[in-house]
């Protein structure tokens, strides 16, 4: 069954480089050939993409921002919540992407939403519509752009105080000081700036107590729970598990009945012995089954629980010998390495095919050097290149089985 197999791989790429057996492929029509190639793996990868684009997938059913919203701040005390929340507030009223209205041209279905999701989206829009809340925000906005000049200002002045006191302590001369203010004059506007800023902290908290007050917001707040964020977590991971078995399986779908098609076309081919369609469709074959491996390895890696290779990870960070994580991955890709070698030299370009080029193109059997016609002898490395027929006594082709005279074994 293996010898078959490669005996299978190995016919394919004979028949990828040949119209028929007396027939080479001439530079002209392998460039042809080529450019189909090229056409047809973007058409297929391109349908794979448009066949799949209307698939509903987990952030279609839990939004990124629903995600942000109702599960990251599972942990977080109100503040912190109430903070992402007025980020995410604002985001409503200017991002139209933020808000889960679903379009044809998106391949997205309202009806894959999840219903909390679609509450959150409810309660947002609502607060949108809500124009006092939003000049609050406003507000805060400015009193933030205030206190983070005051603070850069406070920065500044307190390396400029600094710098003037080391000058006065090392007694440098007026005239000399990089500073062109005093230590006092520095001092007083440090004063300044640190009583502008608890003003600005005084309205900020009052500003956010009043947005605190907001009725919206509360809404919100008393709606994300400890037990919606679990809910919302068990099914995004239910999710994220079958959606890539569903795309596999979609794409495979997509991909197997024209493989097995063209597979169909190519046996017809050889049969009929018809060397253009044997050519073109041993290069689909060829073609067609990228975008089969590369989908196949896509949803092998996307299977794989993600958690698990985190907590091999952190197992092995913890433990402090996270070098080893890379000693693997070199080893492995040695080992593929060597292995794609070995089927490349022994099972696909093997001894007996090179030989075959070389006897094709009159060259040495066993040093590759070119030979005129009537040479028995390598005159290079010595080598005799025919040898006596068990059959027919006749002289053949020294490393060949078949004899060239009377076609035996």
């Amino acid at each position: 069954m293996k010898t078959s197999i490669l005996a299978k791989i190995q016919s394919v790429f004979s028949r990828l480089r040949s119209i028929g057996n007396n027939e080479p492929i001439s530079g002209l029509s392998f460039i042809i050939i080529i450019f189909l190639d090229i056409f047809v793996l973007i058409a297929l990868f391109q349908g794979l993409s448009d066949q799949t684009a209307s698939f509903t997938t987990p952030s279609d059913v839990i939004p990124y921002n629903c995600q942000s919203i109702a599960i990251d701040t599972q942990n977080y005390d109100k503040s912190q919540k109430i903070i992402r929340l007025l980020s995410q507030a604002r985001s409503y009223q200017y991002d139209s992407y933020t808000s889960y209205d679903y379009t044809p041209s998106e391949g997205r279905h309202p009806a894959s939403l999840h219903p909390e999701c679609r509450k959150i989206e409810e309660l947002f829009t609502k607060m949108r519509n809500d124009a006092d809340f939003y000049k609050l925000l406003d507000v805060r906005e400015q009193i933030l752009n205030r206190k983070s000049s005051i603070e850069s200002d406070m920065s500044r002045l307190k390396g400029s105080y600094d710098t003037v006191l080391l000058e006065k302590i090392a007694n440098q001369p007026k005239d000399q000081s990089i500073s062109e203010t005093s230590a006092g004059t520095i001092k007083q506007d440090l004063q300044k700036r640190t009583e502008e800023l608890e003003k600005v902290r005084e309205e900020e908290k009052a500003n956010l107590a009043q947005i605190e007050a907001n009725t919206h917001l509360q809404w919100i707040l008393s709606y994300l729970t400890p037990e919606l964020a679990s809910t919302l977590r068990s099914t995004l991971a239910k999710l994220k598990f079958y959606y890539p078995l569903k795309r596999l399986g979609v794409e495979l779908l997509f991909l197997i009945p024209l493989f097995l098609l063209v597979l169909w076309w190519n046996n017809h081919s050889i049969r009929r012995e018809n060397g253009a369609q044997t050519l073109v469709s041993s290069h689909l074959l060829v073609v067609i089954f990228i975008p089969i491996f590369v989908k196949i390895c896509e949803g092998i890696f996307e299977i794989i629980p993600k958690q698990l290779l985190e907590t091999i990870m952190k197992w092995l960070q913890d433990l402090q010998i996270l070098m080893f994580w890379y000693y693997f991955l070199i080893l492995l890709a040695i080992g593929i390495a060597l292995a794609s070698i070995y089927f490349l030299q022994k099972k696909v370009f093997s001894r007996k095919r090179l030989i075959e080029k070389r006897v094709e193109h009159w060259q040495c059997q066993y040093c590759g050097k070119h030979l005129r016609e009537w040479d028995i002898f390598c005159p290079f490395c010595k080598e005799g290149q025919f040898r006596k027929c068990a059959k027919c006594k006749e002289e053949t082709y020294r490393e060949l089985s078949i004899c060239r005279k009377c076609g035996k074994e």
